[in-house]
Formats: structure tokens, C-alpha cells, sequence
């Protein structure tokens, strides 16, 4: 098991090649595959009217040629794409339900290749999306040989489920130099809608107490609500950050947050399978303030690298923001905490060994066929 070098294709949740939306879904994908790609060879795969492919270092970026964009009655991928997926070991996908995972799945069950399903959040038309309304045990998703989870709450999800399952959580980048303590400042990261929680953040804030807001606002009403409630406090609104400014954002604040509230609903809240935000935050060697909800608490040692309060608390949540903005010696302790605490456990590279160990396990329960790559 522990030497078998199998070859991967990763299917992100954007699989267009053109147009596509980038959100925290894809981003996991491709560092996770590019992670990946370190150990074993690994594809990730998109799709577009063309053959093509792309090298991202040790990474392959192919893309499977389609007939048309138009997915109403099935994935409409070509056969020779489908030909083409079938040369891999390992199929993992990072987004269901949706009518190519349908055919992902049921493929490499029949080509004997290893399924891995992970949800990201989103999906779209499928079979499957019609026949659970008969029942949730008539999914083809069922067919796969198991489930790869962003954390122990995203697998509660799954409880029903028989299938081998693991945790690989996500991942940061720990490898930028650690910035001094000079901003005295909170930082808010994400997308300013309601459940992210920022609404709740500038009530909570007094007018002594500097905040960065860095998002991209969705909803205009929603947006001028913040920015009203934020009148006479010292507040800055980013909405057209680069990534390269949220790195340099995350650089200079005090703390990082991620106070998210829960949306409860028939189905269960999936807003936040994974608070890459928080890592993100630790990873740049920031402490974190983030709610008691979904998988945010997974992630976070209270009171070492950051805190953890109940959602809707304004008042935990405001002294607990005002405490590390203002002990810089207190924040810079934590953070030296956040970023060790990030790289043992959430560095890209130990999520992808966690995924290879898994997809090597099922190999080992006899599951897929001999590997098709030499060692």
C-alpha cells in the first residue's frame, strides 16, 4: 500500500476552462492538486471545445474536449473525453451532485477505477437530485469507493453512508516571511453577505477600534446597510482586492475573523464545510476570532491561537477583538501559536499526503485495479 503510485485526476467544482468561477471551491482544488502532484502524477481536469494541456509546474492542467456547453440532459463531454478519463487511477471528485460526477462514478466502477467524492458545497442537475426525493439511499453518487471530507462537520453530512470516509481538511501557505506587529487593526475577509457575519462585527465594534473590511459586496441594499452602520467608526471598505493585496491585508492586520452565523435549514448549513479564511489568516501568523458554528471550531485552539465565541454574541465578540488589537504582545503570541498550529496540521502538503494515504487504503481494501504507472 504504502509505495503505490497511482495517477490522479482531480475534478474541481468550475469545469469550464472558460468563464469560469473562481470561489473557494476551485481554489481548493487546484492546491490541493498541485499538492498532490509533489507525490504522485495528477491532472486536474476541465473542459472545453478543445484538447489541450497545460503544465502548472509538476502539475497537469488537461482539458477535455466537449460537444456543445449545454449539460440539460447529461454532462456533454464527448467520448472520446470520457476515453480520456479512463487512462487515471484514482477519480476524484470535488463537486456533487451534479451529471458529470453521475457519470465520473459510474464509469470508473466499471472501468475499476478508485471513485473519491468530496463535497465543496454547490452542485447542480442530476439524476440522482431526482431520485432522492423517492429516497436518499437511490443515489448513483452511492457508487463511489469513498469520501474525502473539508472537516469532521462537512462529514456529518454523511452519516448514513457505509462508505470508507476520511478528513483532509485544507490548506495554507506557510512559507511567507511572518510581518511584524504594526497595524493595530482587525481584518474582516469574505464575501459581504449576510451569514458571513461582518454586520455583526461592526455593531460589536466601538469607534476606537479600526476594521479592514476586504470583500466583494452581492447585494447593493446589504451594502449600504454596512456601510450606514458603520457611519462614525473607523472602518475601511476594500471590494476590489487581488490576491496579492488580501496577502498583504492579512500582513498587516492584528487579527483575522471569521464570524460566520449559522443558517439553519431543512437540508443542514453548509456555508462554511471549511473556513479557509481562519487558516489563511493563522497561516500568515495572525490569531483568529471566529464563531461556535459549523466547521470553524475545528480549526482553531481557543485561547491559544485565536478564540472561539458564540454566534450573535456581540459583546464576546467585540472584547474578544478589542483584546488582541489592542496587546499587540498578547496578538504576536497567539499568532506564533496560529502559524505553527497551521503548518503541523493544515500545510497543503499534509492535506495531500492525507488524501494519497486514503486513496492508497482503498487500493489495499481491493478496491480499483493495478496501477498503470510504473514505479
Amino acid at each position: 500500500m504504502g509505495d503505490w503510485m497511482p495517477r490522479v485526476l482531480i475534478l474541481p467544482s468550475s469545469l469550464y476552462s472558460r468563464h469560469r468561477t473562481i470561489g473557494g471551491g476551485e481554489r481548493y482544488a487546484l492546491e490541493y492538486a498541485r499538492a498532490l502532484a509533489r507525490h504522485v502524477p495528477t491532472t486536474l481536469g476541465l473542459f472545453d471545445l478543445t484538447d489541450s494541456v497545460a503544465r502548472d509546474g509538476s502539475l497537469e492542467i488537461r482539458n477535455f474536449p466537449l460537444r456543445n456547453f449545454s449539460d440539460q440532459w447529461g454532462f456533454p463531454a464527448t467520448p472520446a473525453a470520457f476515453r480520456a478519463m479512463g487512462a487515471f487511477d484514482v477519480v476524484h471528485v470535488m463537486c456533487f451532485p451534479t451529471s458529470l460526477s453521475e457519470a465520473a462514478v459510474l464509469l470508473a466502477r466499471w472501468r475499476k477505477q478508485i471513485s473519491v467524492l468530496t463535497d465543496v458545497g454547490g452542485g447542480g442537475r442530476s439524476l440522482s437530485g431526482y431520485l432522492g426525493r423517492i429516497s436518499s439511499r437511490i443515489d448513483l453518487h452511492r457508487c463511489a469507493d469513498g469520501l474525502a471530507h473539508l472537516s469532521g462537520y462537512a462529514g456529518t453530512f454523511f452519516g448514513s453512508w457505509k462508505h470508507p470516509q476520511t478528513v483532509l481538511y485544507g490548506g495554507a501557505d506557510c512559507d511567507s516571511v511572518v510581518a511584524p506587529f504594526t497595524g493595530g487593526h482587525a481584518l474582516f475577509v469574505g464575501r459581504l453577505l449576510p451569514h458571513k457575519g461582518i454586520l455583526n462585527v461592526i455593531r460589536s465594534l466601538d469607534a476606537s477600534t479600526p476594521l479592514r473590511v476586504v470583500g466583494r459586496p452581492y447585494d447593493m441594499g446589504y451594502f449600504d446597510q454596512l456601510r450606514a452602520e458603520a457611519s462614525g467608526k473607523q472602518i475601511t471598505f476594500i471590494t476590489d482586492a487581488s490576491d496579492a493585496d488580501i496577502r498583504r491585508e492579512y500582513a498587516e492586520a492584528s487579527v483575522v475573523l471569521q464570524p460566520s452565523i449559522p443558517r439553519p435549514s431543512e437540508a443542514g448549513d453548509k456555508s462554511e464545510l471549511l473556513g479557509l479564511v481562519a487558516l489563511e489568516g493563522m497561516a500568515a501568523g495572525r490569531p483568529v476570532v471566529v464563531t461556535r458554528t459549523t466547521s470553524l471550531p475545528e480549526l482553531v485552539v481557543d485561547g491559544e491561537t485565536g478564540f472561539v465565541v458564540p454566534p450573535n454574541d456581540l459583546e464576546a465578540l467585540g472584547s474578544r477583538i478589542r483584546q488582541l488589537v489592542g496587546n499587540p504582545i498578547l496578538a504576536e503570541r497567539m499568532g506564533r501559536k496560529a502559524r505553527e498550529h497551521v503548518r503541523t496540521n493544515f500545510s497543503w502538503d499534509t492535506v495531500a499526503l492525507r488524501g494519497l494515504t486514503f486513496y492508497r487504503s482503498l487500493q489495499a481494501s481491493g478496491r480499483g485495479r493495478a496501477s498503470l504507472t510504473p514505479r
